[in-house]
């Protein structure tokens, strides 16, 4: 795949690794769009998309959720995309063509049920022949109310790119509000490639991540093989959906062009720590050991268990957020020479103070803003990323890897079970983990029915450390 002066690529490439965009410090401070100001200030979410599936792995959750706000989700979908499989044995361009169609229309049925999908039928491959054409057939289904999100402009595919122009010129002469979508930027480029003065992130719910699941299920003609040959594999491969199931979508549009949240500065009075330690606090107000961490077998195994997936003896400098009332911080405290523990509540802090070991340090504060700017060679998050939002959880996974020593390790230990009331559960937080750390290496993992626990980095064989063989 390749522009006339554009990057080349192939969709086998296993592409620009996960860390290296997660990880980027320029993520810090991009504004999250207000999804709720979004369904109300447009009537309608046109979602342009080159190929049947380009929809679901870019904006699909988006999608989901300006339609549960009750928004007019529409999906015009440029070719059938007839030519993902040129050198296909089993199927034929035709074939592809009807399957890919039905595959798109159950996508967005699980997207946003009830949403037209209207099909251009333009050459697959050839979309820039026809660019002119598509902005006339972009512009009839648009308005100035309309939110018009198209794939990027540079995106590097060249039906990709031509759509996008031709989404620019429908939005300059309908008055629709145009934005874009990144899909194989970030296979082909990297950071700097990125235009981050336009970059909005959209914050999806669990259900918005699980519809979009569905989504990507429903395109089998792209994520699975055709058939036995070289030529009949899969076009959207592994790295391709990792990107995909990241916890946050990105659009690109114009500053001030799209509503976006307050509150993500830290020093905005919206989103103190006092008032993120308020639900945390009232707990404390029938019980010393809200959690429940006093006799219970299921607490002391799972501490037993993060105390032996740990690859050394002892640590210089661990941190522990979200240390609670200081249970595991004893445990590991034994086996640190100086451990900072930090939470956001001060009444849970009050409890974990009492008896504690004098080499403790305790710092009263949230991730990702309270992190002590420090190395450390253990960082430990138990039962804290289900707390935090989508952009919350990213920002603290690119301050912890910040934060690590060289060699250094970090253990996440989550409940496994479906969570309410709070933005994430344990097995999205550790899935998103998995591909931003990917760097540090997967050294061990536990999950059984009850517990998910999962260590990076660390010594690749403790025995080895050790000196035996």
């Amino acid at each position: 795949m390749s522009t006339a002066g554009g990057p080349a690529f192939h969709h086998d490439d296993p592409g620009t690794p996960e860390p290296t965009w997660l990880t980027d410090a320029r993520w810090t401070g991009r504004p999250v769009l207000d999804l709720d100001a979004l369904a109300a200030r447009f009537d309608r979410l046109v979602v342009a998309a080159a190929h049947p599936d380009d929809e679901t792995l870019a904006v699909g959750a988006l999608a989901a959720a300006a339609h549960r706000r009750g928004a007019d989700v529409r999906v015009v979908v440029a070719s059938a995309g007839e030519a993902s499989h040129p050198e296909a044995t089993t199927w034929t361009p035709l074939e592809l063509a009807r399957v890919r169609r039905a595959e798109v229309a159950e996508a967005v049925g699980h997207l946003a049920p009830g949403a037209p999908v209207e099909h251009l039928d333009l050459p697959d491959g050839r979309l820039a022949e026809h660019e002119a054409r598509l902005a006339d057939l972009l512009a009839e289904r648009c308005g100035p109310d309309t939110l018009l999100v198209a794939p990027w402009t540079a995106d590097g595919h060249p039906d990709h790119d031509a759509l996008g122009r031709a989404a620019v010129v429908a939005a300059a002469r309908t008055g629709a509000t145009p934005a874009h979508y990144p899909l194989w930027l970030w296979h082909w480029g990297g950071p700097d490639d990125l235009d981050w003065s336009r970059v909005h992130v959209v914050e999806p719910t669990l259900d918005d991540l699980a519809r979009k699941e569905r989504a990507l299920a429903a395109h089998r003609s792209q994520t699975e093989p055709l058939g036995p040959a070289t030529g009949d594999g899969p076009v959207v491969t592994g790295p391709v959906l990792a990107r995909a199931r990241r916890v946050v979508e990105t659009l690109l549009a114009e500053p001030g062009t799209l509503p976006v949240l307050g509150g993500r500065d830290p020093d905005d009075p919206d989103r103190t720590d006092v008032d993120r330690a308020r639900p945390f606090d009232a707990m404390f107000d029938g019980s010393a050991d809200p959690w429940g961490f006093d006799g219970s077998f299921y607490e002391a195994r799972k501490r037993a268990m993060t105390a032996a997936l740990l690859g050394r003896e002892r640590y210089r400098r661990v941190l522990e957020i979200g240390c609670a009332t200081g249970v595991l911080t004893r445990d590991l405290a034994e086996r640190a020479d100086d451990l900072v523990a930090m939470d956001v509540s001060p009444r849970a802090l009050e409890q974990a103070r009492h008896d504690a070991p004098a080499h403790v340090r305790w710092v009263l504060g949230a991730a990702p803003d309270g992190v002590p700017d420090e190395r450390f060679d253990l960082v430990v998050l138990s039962e804290v990323g289900y707390f935090l939002t989508p952009t919350d959880w990213l920002e603290t996974l690119r301050v912890v890897r910040d934060r690590l020593s060289d060699g250094g390790e970090v253990v996440l230990v989550h409940w496994r079970h479906p969570t309410e009331g709070i933005p994430l559960d344990g097995p999205t937080v550790h899935a998103q983990a998995t591909t931003a750390l990917a760097d540090l290496g997967h050294r061990a993992g536990h999950a059984d029915a009850d517990v998910l626990a999962d260590v990076w980095g660390g010594p690749a064989s403790v025995a080895a450390d050790e000196g035996r063989r």
